[in-house]
């Protein structure tokens, strides 16, 4: 009897260590589980896409090793919409664009508006319109006119303000921009001031007085717009009319104001 006694309480003892590492493995492989199972929701909440401090997306998926994001996300990026079609989805947006680098064709940032700084493309609609490039200088002479000019100030206290810009055609339609010293609309130079100063010449590709080049859609075309400015103008805004010719002749088009600060 007493040898029985002690294997009974021999044999309770290691069942009571069997059941107490039995109930500490449950417990660890439910604390796994429970880990595993937040990081799995963490991921499936969406992880931030950001650039240039800006959040794009917050729903970036893990999936197979790689980041996914969702396609109305890229769509509103790019300023556009996700569309269904026939053969699967296309980004819209206001216009048709050669360029896929994300950036502006002078190699700035691009947004949409009627306002915008130096180096940045304003998207309208019709145009893109961007200020590359701001100098001064007590003459000029001429970089794209398919005749020969030397620009010079109005009178022996101003001087030349020489404003290089790129136009971009964003419709679907062959167009040609007004670029008019007689016909200018709301074209000018504004100071800190409140002064305006009005356009004085174009360095342009045509030698028509009133019109830009014939441009395809998504072309672009470089020109530089010339002011004649007092020595001691601090410059504060370029005011530019963007005009089909001639269906926005004469009150049309799109007037944009370009931060011209440094």
């Amino acid at each position: 009897m007493a040898g029985s006694m002690v294997v009974n309480t021999a044999m309770l003892t290691n069942m009571k260590r069997f059941r107490s590492l039995r109930a500490r493995v449950l417990m660890a492989t439910a604390l796994a589980l429970t880990l595993v199972a937040a990081a799995v929701a963490a991921i499936q909440a969406g992880t931030v896409l950001t650039m240039h401090g800006k959040t794009l997306s917050s729903g970036v998926k893990l999936i197979g090793g790689h980041a996914y994001v969702p396609l109305v996300d890229v769509a509103k990026a790019f300023g556009g919409k996700a569309v269904q079609t026939a053969g699967g989805y296309e980004i819209q947006t206001e216009g048709p664009s050669d360029d896929t680098s994300g950036g502006a064709a002078g190699g700035g940032t691009a947004v949409k508006g009627t306002k915008g700084a130096i180096g940045q493309m304003v998207m309208t609609g019709k145009w893109s319109f961007e200020v590359v490039e701001v100098t001064r200088s007590a003459s000029a002479e001429s970089q794209y006119s398919p005749e020969h000019q030397t620009f010079m100030p109005s009178g022996p206290n101003e001087e030349l303000v020489i404003i290089h810009c790129k136009l971009k055609n964003a419709s679907k339609v062959a167009l040609k921009p007004m670029l008019s010293v007689v016909h200018p609309h709301n074209i000018a130079l504004a100071d800190d001031q409140g002064q305006s100063h009005p356009l004085m010449a174009f360095d342009k590709r045509v030698a028509n007085p009133d019109e830009g080049p014939n441009m395809l859609p998504g072309s672009l075309t470089d020109f530089n717009a010339i002011f004649s400015v007092p020595k001691d103008t601090k410059l504060k805004d370029l005011v530019f009319s963007l005009q089909v010719a001639y269906d926005d002749y004469p009150d049309g088009g799109v007037d944009v104001r370009i931060s011209l600060k440094s």
